[in-house]
């Protein structure tokens, strides 16, 4: 079962990339503009149409847009992602070069979100009706209607400008004269506005969960049973986790989202403001490939979370749900 589960979840993970990858083509190629703005930017308007013509020949651009899409497919499948019209090197060299540090930017703001929202939500939600349970609902609200672009500016203007503790944009480097130390200023701005906006929603989520299985029926036939309270709550933070790992992978695909726009601000050396600089410039091969990557991690979690429930849920295992 368990073999049959994850090729299940493989072949879909499979189709979901594979139709956004064709939306992205199209959509893409049916925005205004031409590939002429890569190569000479503001003074691509000095070209005439010949030249644009031209341009478009060498990277088969005047094929229709089918022929272009099937091209493109097949040499991915190849492990060729073509070349940056802008920078002049593969697509897969320059994404190789981004993905460190957008996989450290999810990684530490999904930990710190996790172990937040966990622990205020599990304290608020065993405490239904006190002040904590009452603050944390209105301190989720407050913070998850906050744009994340106007606090990062906030903590700019704070932190970086008014203070100087903290730099302003950048991403720093392992390697650098700081070592460590230097790559973690550079992420605390960042982190923090993604952490900040995220994780009152999330502890609400599971507190909300933990109070309705709170008031469920057998938690009163357990405690009519003798069973000591510590093991009842085991039984509620245990059934309240399958809702909130099923919303934690819900609101991936938005956090990716919401990651770009913290990147561009921070001008954070991402796959984010990688893919924002591709679309100002019309980067038509690292577009996709920004698309596609930012895609392939999204499945990835999905499945990490799938596989989390899977693990942890009998009806799952014993093939009661799909």
């Amino acid at each position: 079962m368990t073999v049959k589960w994850i090729g299940k979840r493989m072949m879909m993970g499979v189709v979901v990339l594979l139709v956004v990858s064709f939306l992205s083509f199209f959509i893409m190629h049916a925005a205004p503009g031409d590939p002429a703005t890569a190569f000479y930017g503001g003074n691509a308007q000095t070209l005439n149409a010949a030249e644009k013509e031209r341009i478009s020949r060498v990277f088969s651009l005047d094929r229709p847009i089918t022929a272009q899409y099937g091209s493109w497919l097949v040499e991915t499948l190849k492990g060729n992602l073509g070349i940056s019209y802008k920078e002049g090197r593969p697509v897969i060299t320059i994404l190789r070069e981004r993905l460190p540090n957008t996989l450290l930017l999810f990684g530490v703001t999904m930990f710190f979100i996790i172990v937040g929202s966990v622990w205020l939500g599990t304290i608020a939600g065993m405490k239904a009706g006190s002040i904590l349970d009452k603050g944390l609902s209105i301190l989720s609200i407050a913070t998850s209607s906050i744009p994340a672009f106007w606090l990062g500016i906030l903590f700019i203007s704070f932190f970086a400008v008014k203070l100087g503790v903290l730099p302003s944009s950048g991403t720093g480097e392992i390697g650098g004269e700081g070592g460590f130390w230097d790559k973690l200023r550079y992420l605390i701005l960042p982190a923090t506005v993604i952490i900040f906006t995220h994780v009152g929603i999330f502890a609400r989520f599971l507190q909300e969960n933990i109070k309705d299985e709170s008031r469920k029926y057998y938690v009163t036939v357990a405690r009519a049973n003798g069973v000591t309270e510590r093991e009842i709550r085991k039984g509620i933070l245990h059934n309240a986790s399958f809702p909130y790992l099923n919303y934690i992978g819900m609101t991936i695909p938005s956090f990716f989202g919401g990651s770009i726009i913290v990147e561009s601000l921070f001008s954070w050396n991402g796959l984010g403001q990688l893919t924002i600089k591709s679309v100002v410039t019309k980067d038509f091969p690292l577009l996709m490939g920004s698309i596609l990557l930012i895609g392939m991690l999204v499945v990835i979690s999905l499945f990490i979370i799938d596989f989390l429930m899977y693990s942890l849920n009998p009806k799952l295992r014993k093939g009661g749900v799909q």
